[in-house]
């Protein structure tokens, strides 16, 4: 049974929690923000936005980094 993303448990230091998997994760601070915009429904544009402009990033970059991270969600069960 996969974790919906909206139940999965985080803390502000990247330490993610599977309650349904039992398992740990460690986020990354970037992965962290993915996650906590994720949870609060941002959808892939505004997350890209939201990359550019918190960490300085050119759209290329941000858009192969996202959908890399996003494939990785969707691999755990954690997608939305």
């Amino acid at each position: 049974m996969a974790t919906p993303l909206s139940d999965l448990l985080l803390n502000d230091r990247g330490f993610a929690f599977d309650p349904v998997g039992g398992d740990t994760f460690q986020l990354s601070v970037t992965g962290l923000r993915v996650v906590r915009l994720l949870q609060q429904g941002a959808d892939e544009a505004a997350i890209l936005a939201s990359l550019q402009a918190e960490y300085e990033v050119d759209e290329n970059t941000a858009r192969r980094d996202l959908a890399s991270f996003l494939q990785a969600l969707e691999q755990l069960g954690w997608a939305s």
